[in-house]
């Protein structure tokens, strides 16, 4: 993104300079015009003791925040060592189901990898109860039933009045934690061995190799999907043009909780400003929105990346145990680097395995709670392998997605044949004690259980059969690939128009702001024509789109409103150098409250 923002303004000072030349020739060039000499003035202390006053309070805060660390590392030390317990425990337990496995079948000491997808170990405790299938399955064939299925408890939940509270949510202050990863592919979470934080989510919850073949696999709508429960059929996002309007009609996950119980805290954590923008909208929003802008100089997003995984650990440290807590973490890095490398690349799994660091970071942080946590762990699309485009069309490694749930509730080491990214608000709404809404296109994945499956152990068969699943996966029918590739392609113009003339715009403001006699002022006067230029455009390359959009299956297509949304202005939080302790002084609430994280009221553009 960082590289937009350079495009911007090489652009604003072209602009600028040819805005200049005309005036200049024109004969009406204003050279005296020098607003120079704004120089700030220097800031003067007029009450020395009120600073002494404010740095003991920021040491006394400091010394506090020193404490709860070295508790918590105390806390984290002693569930590490029990988790090594428990791991030394379950090594054992499968060190003894492989040698009965070997003497059960003394030809071959390795499971058959064809099988390792459905065969179903009677002796699991939290296997399905019943007789083990005489056969194993085809995977396709597992799929298509599985599909059916799902096809019929939506129709079913949509005919049926549901009771207002669901049972299973029997936590009356229960904790879920969403962590989003654009641009994805599991399969190559898979090929790392070392993304062990990822995988042991695998083998502690229920996880599905999924697909969003038949829907486009630009990022917008597909987290639109996550967050609101409806595809971007319904919603009619189609591109990566942040429209506030949207979420009055199709309320988020953000909106969905608040109305369900006011008293639930709710927190999201991104740095991409569409996600921010999109957890600010609706009638209630977030109650904490924390975006990160590009850190200087991060090419990789790496160092960005981790500044969202710290501040989850923080706000997972803040939650209060006494109300519900419901936070969504967004990582931006993967998708960056696909674009930039592509999704064979080197740096694409670097950037993998980073997620996978942080991840296990923010899993020690929950582990230091003493709260339990429901984790489930998401991606919007997936990506191509060579460098360009990256998404948005229709290939197996775009389409391919992929949901893990892990929590109380979901079997360990099980492969879900349903689950599919639009179940997530679902799923998080039930956690919560609601109920999904009738017009959602998802379900809750509490009610997909009858759709695992059990590989025979869960280290290389689990790894196995979801990369048997993705083995299956293919290219939708022709004139559905036709379909959403025009789509793809018209609709992608007017989010292009509209990013040239946003960063153009800001291109020229930040000429503007640097006081440059004559350059500044024709800066300045330059801001308005590209607006209207750049205004036009969109109006006219969006009624195209939108007209497509509504004859390729977009019901919720619109050319209203007609004019370009302001782009989501959302306040960042302070610099890379500012810690936590920092932000606790800086913010000045309890930080034994999630709502420390709240500095200042951040401005939404709806």
């Amino acid at each position: 993104m960082l590289h937009a923002t350079y495009v911007g303004r090489v652009g604003a000072l072209a602009v600028t300079l040819g805005v200049g030349w005309a005036v200049a020739t024109a004969g009406v060039a204003s050279a005296d015009e020098t607003a120079g000499g704004d120089t700030p003035a220097a800031a003067t202390s007029s009450d020395s003791s009120a600073d002494s006053t404010v740095a003991s309070k920021a040491a006394q805060r400091r010394a506090e925040a020193q404490q709860r660390r070295a508790e918590a590392q105390q806390r984290r030390q002693d569930v590490r060592d029990a988790a090594a317990t428990r791991r030394a425990e379950r090594r054992e337990a499968r060190e003894n189901r492989d040698t009965d496995a070997r003497t059960a079948d003394p030809q071959t000491g390795t499971p058959d990898i064809e099988a390792t997808t459905v065969a179903v170990i009677s002796s699991r405790a939290d296997a399905p109860a019943g007789p083990p299938p005489a056969a194993p399955l085809a995977v396709t064939t597992l799929l298509t039933a599985a599909a059916a299925s799902r096809e019929e408890r939506i129709t079913a939940r949509r005919t049926t009045v549901a009771p207002p509270v669901n049972a299973l949510a029997l936590d009356d202050t229960p904790n879920v934690l969403v962590i989003g990863v654009d641009g994805t592919n599991l399969s190559k979470i898979l090929a790392n061995p070392l993304n062990t934080n990822l995988f042991g989510l695998m083998q502690g919850g229920t996880t599905a190799a999924s697909t969003i073949v038949g829907h486009t696999t630009i990022s917008n709508p597909s987290w639109t999907s996550i967050l609101t429960g409806a595809w971007g059929e319904k919603t009619g996002v189609i591109n990566n043009v942040f429209t506030p309007w949207t979420y009055d009609k199709w309320p988020t996950v953000f909106d969905q909780l608040e109305t369900l119980d006011g008293g639930i805290e709710t927190t999201a954590i991104s740095d991409w400003d569409v996600i921010a923008g999109i957890a600010g909208a609706g009638s209630a929003g977030v109650d904490n929105n924390l975006y990160f802008t590009q850190v200087a100089g991060d090419t990789d997003w790496s160092k960005t990346d981790d500044r969202v995984g710290d501040a989850t650990e923080a706000a997972i440290a803040a939650a209060d145990p006494n109300v519900g807590n419901f936070i969504f973490s967004y990582f931006v890095g993967v998708d960056e680097n696909g674009h930039m490398h592509g999704g064979d690349s080197l740096e694409y799994a670097e950037a993998v395995s980073n997620v996978d660091r942080n991840i296990g970071e923010i899993l020690s942080a929950v582990a230091a709670s003493g709260e339990q946590w429901t984790i489930i762990v998401v991606t919007d699309h997936g990506h191509q392998p060579q460098k360009g485009i990256g998404h948005g069309f229709q290939s197996p490694p775009e389409t391919s997605t992929f949901v893990i749930a892990n929590g109380a509730g979901f079997s360990s080491g099980a492969i879900n044949l349903t689950y599919s990214i639009v179940d997530v608000t679902p799923t998080v709404v039930t956690l919560f004690g609601g109920q999904p809404s009738p017009d959602s296109d998802g379900e809750s994945l509490t009610d997909q259980a009858d759709s695992n499956v059990f590989p025979i152990n869960n280290g290389p068969a689990l790894r196995a059969g979801l990369q048997d699943i993705l083995a299956t996966y293919g290219y939708p029918d022709a004139a559905t690939q036709f379909r959403l590739d025009l789509r793809t392609l018209v609709t992608s113009v007017p989010y292009f128009v509209f990013g040239a003339t946003t960063q153009l715009t800001a291109g020229l403001q930040d000429l503007v702001d640097m006081g440059i006699p004559l350059i500044s002022l024709v800066a300045k006067v330059a801001i308005v024509p590209v607006q209207l230029v750049g205004g036009a455009a969109y109006v006219v390359t969006n009624l195209a789109a939108q007209i497509v959009a509504k004859l390729t299956g977009v019901d919720g297509a619109s050319i209203f409103p007609l004019l370009p949304p302001a782009p989501p202005s959302v306040q960042p939080q302070p610099e890379e150098g500012t810690t936590l302790v920092d932000l606790f002084a800086v913010c000045g609430d309890d930080p034994a409250a999630a709502s420390f994280l709240r500095c200042g009221a951040p401005s939404i553009a709806v």
